[in-house]
């Protein structure tokens, strides 16, 4: 009979709960120093299988995250390739608008000068007619003076002849009455008909004397009417020529928000010419005076408005192709106080207004700088120069070299940055730049 307690006690128990499901392994291997095993137990087999489940989910997502992301970096690289584009069709539009703004400011430029030079001409023209005419009246006036001596020296003939004529017709009546042709009372016949002769020969020399003169008078007449249309054509394109020149020149100033009153009070000042006509001797055409008052005003008016314009800081500092890399206004979490404007290595770099140099140099951070004192408190900088081109205290007018473009100080490429200020305060450039596109 078989002991079943026995066998019972050596077959093992079965396993329960994590044990059931991932029993206990022991792995061996050898090598040259014997045989070795360790023991996976349940929970260690867990957490290799939990390790595994979790590289192949990381790896998934990390698959998953590159796939995306590489989209995403080809719509950037798209979107940006369309930026640049759009970017750099509009640039090149700006620069066709500046290049065509440019032609038209020159040509406008050219069109003031010559309307400038025309207007001067017409001026010297005017002054020379005005002394012709004045000339003409004396000329009129002597001539008429002539004429009323003469014609009172013909009414004179004429009473001295009328007055022989009637003596001599009183002789010969006489004569033939009482002395029937004696030798003495023939010769003073004779006589007094040859003062009549001589008294009618001397009204016919007045009378075509006074002819001449009448046809001399109206002749410088005509000339006088003439003159007076021909200056009247003048004067009216003179004032239209100066009606032209003052409406963008005022125009300018009200575009840059001047004061100009302030600014004339100043310019009128320090220049006080005084010019125009004078009163002696009063004209006989005082419309034609009044007329020329108004040009020689407005004249000086122009004069002074072109000094005030020449001193403010109106114009472009470049004449070449340029880039507005930074405008004027907030940059940064800070206020970018002017125009960075990029080109090429040395580019010229001009000055915008007539001034004197302030300080020409280098300035921490701006690095060679030149800074130019344009009165009335307007100061411009010119920075990151690669050279300056004038010394301080030295006088320049609008249009001169200052400087070339370089990239000293801190800068990050080659160009210059433009400022205006006054009394201090930075202006934004384009105000006077936009207000001046027109005029200079």
């Amino acid at each position: 009979m078989r002991d079943t307690t026995a066998e019972a006690e050596s077959t093992p128990a079965p396993e329960k709960g994590l044990a059931h499901f991932l029993p206990t392994q022991i792995i061996s291997f050898s090598d040259s120093h014997g045989v070795h095993s360790f023991t996976l137990s349940p929970f260690k087999r867990l957490m290799l299988v939990l390790g595994g489940v979790v590289l192949v989910i990381w790896g998934v997502i990390a698959s998953v995250t590159v796939l995306l992301n590489s989209s995403a970096d080809d719509q950037v690289r798209q979107r940006s390739a369309a930026l640049t584009l759009a970017y750099e069709t509009r640039l090149e539009e700006l620069l066709s608008e500046r290049d065509m703004l440019s032609a038209q400011l020159a040509q406008t430029t050219r069109r003031m000068m010559a309307a400038q030079s025309q207007m001067m001409a017409q001026q010297e023209s005017l002054l020379q007619i005005g002394a012709e005419r004045q000339e003409m009246e004396t000329q009129i006036s002597a001539i008429q003076n002539l004429l009323e001596s003469a014609l009172v020296d013909r009414d004179s003939a004429a009473q001295a002849a009328n007055r022989l004529s009637i003596e001599l017709a009183s002789l010969e009546a006489l004569m033939s009455e009482r002395l029937g042709g004696q030798q003495d009372e023939v010769a003073i016949v004779t006589s007094m008909t040859n003062a009549l002769a001589d008294a009618v020969q001397a009204r016919d020399a007045e009378q075509s004397r006074v002819a001449e003169l009448r046809s001399e008078l109206d002749s410088l007449e005509l000339q006088r009417n003439l003159n007076a249309q021909r200056q009247d054509r003048m004067l009216s394109q003179l004032e239209d020529a100066l009606s032209i020149s003052l409406v963008p020149l005022k125009n300018m100033f009200e575009s840059a928000g001047l004061d100009l009153d302030s600014l004339l009070a100043n310019v009128r000042q320090n220049y006080s010419g005084i010019g125009g006509l004078s009163d002696e001797g009063a004209s006989a055409n005082p419309e034609f005076d009044t007329r020329m008052r108004d040009i020689f005003t407005q004249l000086d008016e122009i004069a002074s408005l072109q000094a005030v314009g020449a001193r403010i800081p109106f114009a472009f500092p470049l004449r070449s192709a340029y880039r507005l890399t930074s405008p004027f206004g907030p940059r940064g979490g800070r206020l970018h106080k002017g125009l960075d404007l990029a080109s090429s290595l040395n580019t010229p770099v001009l000055a915008t207004g007539d001034a004197t140099v302030f300080f020409s140099g280098v300035q921490n951070g701006f690095g060679n700088i030149v800074i130019l004192d344009h009165g009335d408190g307007y100061k411009t900088y010119y920075a990151h120069l690669n050279r300056t081109r004038v010394v301080t205290g030295q006088r320049v007018a609008r249009g001169d070299l200052i400087g070339d473009m370089g990239t000293s100080g801190r800068s990050t490429g080659v160009h210059v940055h433009y400022e205006i200020r006054k009394d201090g305060v930075s202006i934004n450039p384009m105000t006077f730049i936009k207000a001046a596109q027109n005029v200079y």
